[in-house]
């Protein structure tokens, strides 16, 4: 059972060491005017700590408490109450600020003593009268009550006018003068008004739990435990309350309702127990469905929300005609899901906005829809379809002016050069290393079809690198485990050869022994990637390295590298520069088409 301590000091110095002392766990009240009523019931175990100076304000009920007197020692006061045994310790300011806890666990065991003492006491001077059977209910009081459920029913969608509608009943069924409602929560009961909890691990909840019946303060007709008896009467003392009446669902305690005093002062009687176990069950029942209500209302608002700001949705019922205010898309959705039914979908395009899809529902036979519009998407699309052929077209005109434009200024020498006049020897090379770049030109924009008409075929990249890198006398870095890919592996033969023809054309001036390629995979089966790495020192390539800077002049000039990215955009792979162990590398990678 919990002791509480009573501090009766108008100092909150004084008050405030006096609690640092005092063991956790315990009920401590600072005395103030409306702590406590005139009397208090029996049952109360309580340790009061009275200043010297407040003791004409102390309430006579806790008069016969174990105190601990702190005071002046010699002055008047304080040697009148130790002449008179007025308290069981008696100690100066000093020494009560540091020395209270030596007192504390003496004290509170002759206050538990006592409170016991004085229940037996009690209990051998009450005398056995015989209850009185509970009258009919007036028809004003049954009016009272229809009056009561219809506003209950009326504040069933919020928690708090509801209890305020359960206490109102309380004060006209049971003209009790107040009521307070201690729910369930977490960790404990906690009062709908004030600050009063009950953690689990009381006595009364445990001895509440077992024995599921009304408890009057002024009567105790349950079981001899006097642990229990003496926690229910220091929570009622504690509360102010003089009925409390237990709120039970299937053995499962949900709640207590604490009433006071009756305003007309006479005891409950059995009609008001029966009353109070009424409202108790209704509160229950109002409780629960209430909480069910309110999840409704919340789930109703996500719902019109969602009505608002997401996309759409439908349930249709088995047989249930779709209604006509949906889109025309989404009605012929639901019509095929019901003919095959099996799920579809629909991507938004430019001639209708809306990407949707539909099935079946298995549980009813009804058909559920999704859909929303994605006109903004249709539009980022195109727009970004359109930017990147334009880029494209560009990319392919700075290319082919660059190929084209250095052959024909050998090609328009000799178209200036006179018929009688005998061509220079270097210009004659010239014209004819010219005209073998335009036919080679010419073949590799021939490849430019195969990209739309290669089938792709399994490839095993170690035999194709290696072989690339053979003809090129490279070394080749590849791995024990097969990269298997989906590929073209002539186009992919091409990309390889004209990215490494064209970063030793750009490298003339160092050897081409320093380039190295390496062939590594990552993931499995339809996730696996061909990661491979061109090393090297002083490595150039067009648009890849040095990476081209947002202000720079395009550096696109061979057809052969536009293929190449071409073919490993097609294989769905990137190509980028990237450090290495040696400096940067450029980094190719390729899945399966």
């Amino acid at each position: 059972m919990s002791t509480s301590y009573i501090l009766a000091t108008a100092d909150p110095a004084l008050a405030s060491a006096w609690e640092r002392q005092i063991p956790p766990g315990r009920q401590i009240v600072r005395l103030h005017a409306s702590a406590f009523s005139a009397c208090a019931m029996p049952g109360l175990s309580a340790v009061v700590v009275l200043d010297a100076t407040e003791e004409e304000r102390l309430p006579a009920a806790f008069a016969k408490c174990p105190t601990i007197y702190v005071g002046e020692p010699r002055s008047l006061p304080f040697e009148q109450a130790r002449l008179s045994g007025r308290a069981k310790v008696f100690l100066s300011y000093e020494d009560s600020a540091k020395q209270l806890r030596e007192f504390i666990a003496l004290v509170e065991e002759i206050a538990e003593k006592q409170t016991m003492v004085d229940l037996l006491i009690e209990k051998t001077r009450r005398a056995e009268t015989p209850r009185r059977a509970p009258p009919a209910l007036p028809a004003t009081e049954t009016g009272e009550i229809w009056d009561f459920l219809e506003g209950a029913v009326e504040n069933l969608d919020s928690r708090d006018r509801l209890l305020g509608e359960f206490r109102r009943a309380t004060r006209q069924l049971l003209r009790a003068s107040h009521a307070v409602f201690f729910l369930r929560e977490s960790d404990g009961f906690r009062a709908d008004r004030g600050t009063s909890f009950c953690p689990f691990d009381d006595p009364m909840v445990a001895y509440l739990e077992n024995h599921p019946a009304v408890i009057d303060g002024a009567t105790w007709e349950g079981p001899v435990d006097p642990v229990a008896e003496l926690a229910v009467r220091n929570r009622l003392a504690m509360w102010g309350a003089r009925l409390l009446v237990p709120i039970h669902d299937n053995g499962h305690l949900l709640g207590m309702v604490a009433l006071g005093i009756r305003d007309d002062g006479q005891a409950y009687d059995t009609g008001d127990w029966s009353r109070a176990i009424f409202l108790a069950r209704l509160l229950r029942q109002f409780l629960i469905k209430s909480a069910q209500l309110a999840r409704l209302h919340h789930q109703a608002e996500q719902s019109s929300l969602g009505t608002k700001y997401l996309p759409g949705t439908l349930i249709l019922g088995d047989g249930e005609n779709v209604p006509r205010h949906l889109p025309l898309v989404v009605r012929d959705l639901v019509g095929r899901v019901r003919r095959s039914h099996e799920v579809h979908r629909v991507k938004p395009t430019a001639e209708q906005p809306f990407r949707a899809s539909a099935g079946m529902i298995a549980e009813t036979g009804g058909v559920w829809a999704f859909w929303e519009e994605a006109s903004s998407e249709v539009h980022d699309a195109a727009t970004r379809a359109r930017a990147e052929r334009l880029g494209l077209f560009r990319e392919l005109a700075l290319t082919l002016s660059h190929e084209l434009g250095n052959a024909l200024v050998s090609l328009s020498t000799f178209r200036q050069t006179p018929p009688e006049r005998e061509l220079p020897a270097p210009l004659l090379d010239t014209v004819k290393d010219d005209v073998a770049k335009l036919e080679t030109l010419a073949q590799r924009l021939t490849l430019m079809q195969a990209l739309e008409e290669s089938a792709p075929t399994p490839v095993d990249l170690r035999e194709l690198v290696q072989k690339v890198g053979q003809l090129r006398e490279l070394p080749v870095e590849v791995g024990p485990a097969p990269v298997l890919l989906q590929a073209a592996p002539r186009l992919l033969e091409f990309a390889l050869g004209a990215l490494l023809d064209t970063m030793a054309e750009n490298r003339a001036h160092h050897p081409s022994r320093d380039t190295a390629l390496q062939l590594r995979s990552t993931g499995a089966g339809a996730e696996l990637t061909a990661l491979l790495s061109f090393k090297g020192k002083h490595l150039e390539l067009e648009g890849i390295l040095p990476e081209p800077q947002p202000d720079s002049v395009p550096n696109q000039g061979r057809i052969g590298v536009f293929l190449a990215k071409e073919i490993i955009r097609l294989h769905h792979g990137e190509i980028h520069a990237g450090p290495g162990m040696e400096g940067t590398e450029i980094l190719v990678s390729l899945r399966s088409l």
